[in-house]
């Protein structure tokens, strides 16, 4: 039986690859199921505050910015970390939800030691890159919880 953790992916990484991995797919089936049904909600709809960004940025600066460079150029490390500002982290994440890097963050980040970040924290870093990318703040703040961030999108900036 898979143990269970207080982090909302640790579970999928203790039941080994295959379970982990099954369990996504079926996450992403259940996603596609409810997009008919609500109105769809991207990161240009206001999803977070400019206070948790502002502390998603301090908390970048201690946990990422040392690979991904505080002003966020990556190439900081020897593996050469991506860039997280700019068209390249955009077209990286298009069409995903919030989700995806809000998963892809806390369970491979940082590179030195994987799975260590809270929820909250891993929430904040997202919102903090998410206005570096020029999505405007809001007046909640963005939950860290897996099922509400399948709810919200990325997708590129819209015409004005």
């Amino acid at each position: 039986m898979c143990t269970s953790s207080s982090t909302p992916w640790r579970h999928l990484r203790a039941c080994g690859p295959f379970v982990g991995a099954l369990a996504i797919w079926i996450a992403a089936i259940s996603a596609v199921g409810h997009g008919a049904q609500d109105a769809p909600r991207t990161i240009w709809g206001g999803v977070f505050t400019e206070a948790q960004a502002k502390r998603g940025g301090e908390l970048y600066k201690t946990h990422c910015g040392y690979c991904h460079r505080d002003n966020l150029t990556g190439g900081g490390s020897e593996a050469g970390a991506p860039a997280l500002a700019g068209p390249i982290f955009v077209h990286r994440w298009r069409d995903l939800p919030v989700a995806d890097l809000f998963v892809t963050i806390g369970t491979t980040m940082p590179q030195d030691k994987p799975d260590t970040l809270d929820p909250q924290t891993v929430v904040d870093i997202v919102s903090f890159l998410l206005a570096s990318n020029r999505a405007p703040t809001g007046s909640a703040e963005l939950p860290p919880s897996v099922d509400a961030l399948k709810a919200v999108t990325m997708t590129v900036q819209p015409a004005r």
